[in-house]
């Protein structure tokens, strides 16, 4: 009875999660699955490592998905030499979170969160050299906001897979951040 009553309250977390969400955000979705899976599983305090992993998935997916438009209709050849790169070191940066994700039982977003979205279809609205510049301004605005997220989870995550996840990467997002900025003044 107490088994039934566990679980019973652990679906009512998970469908509280997922309502919570006004609209069918991925990454809330995604996180909310998890979530209850750690506490079904006994495991607390997983609800910032979860959102991570999410966001994390998110961003890469985002920015393959962008680098592949940049490569095709950016106008710059060091706008496209950039997305040729970003899009192979994201690539590789969602294959090891969706292998972290695999281990440590994390729900990884199957496409963009809304935030995400929003942003990719303001991008690829643009032609010509204005997509370039939206291209460079969201690739160093979204770097910026990831390098202060993996600095955080690097110390205060909860699962060591993720902490050590989040450093590993901090010296490339660093280094992304960096090519964006260059390129961003070399543009404008």
């Amino acid at each position: 009875m107490k088994r039934f009553l566990s679980i019973g309250a652990t679906a009512a977390i998970a469908i509280s999660l997922l309502s919570g969400c006004n609209s069918n955000d991925s990454i809330k979705a995604a996180s909310g699955q998890s979530v209850a899976q750690f506490e079904q599983a006994g495991v607390k305090n997983m609800q910032n490592d979860a959102i991570f992993v999410a966001e994390a998935a998110s961003a890469d997916m985002l920015y393959l998905q962008l680098s592949k438009e940049a490569i095709t209709r950016g106008v710059s050849p060091e706008v496209k030499e950039m997305a040729q790169q970003m899009q192979e070191e994201h690539e590789q940066m969602l294959t090891e979170l969706q292998e972290l994700g695999s281990r440590g039982n994390f729900v990884l977003p199957q496409t963009l969160g809304n935030a995400h979205k929003e942003i990719y279809d303001e991008v690829a609205s643009k032609e010509g050299i204005a997509f370039d510049l939206a291209y460079i301004r969201e690739v160093r605005h979204l770097h910026d906001e990831l390098l202060d997220r993996y600095e955080d989870m690097s110390k205060n995550g909860v699962s060591m897979e993720v902490k050590q996840y989040a450093s590993r990467q901090l010296p490339l997002i660093r280094q992304h951040l960096e090519q964006a900025e260059a390129l961003e003044k070399k543009i404008q």
